[in-house]
């Protein structure tokens, strides 16, 4: 992903949501809202993507 909206895009086609899922989500309306950073909702993408098993190569 390149940019926090598509990120989000992302997130919302996954079937599994846990916690990491959530966090994820809020941390990237909060990077598009100006109250969270972009590295930050890189940081929750990247936790969710491998506790949700998406991460290429798992």
């Amino acid at each position: 992903m390149n940019n926090v909206e598509a990120a989000a895009e992302e997130l919302l086609t996954w079937d599994k949501r846990d916690a990491t899922w959530q966090t994820a989500v809020k941390a990237c309306i909060a990077a598009k809202e100006g109250s969270g950073t972009p590295e930050a909702a890189r940081q929750a993408f990247l936790a969710a993507a491998k506790a949700c098993g998406m991460l290429r190569g798992q």
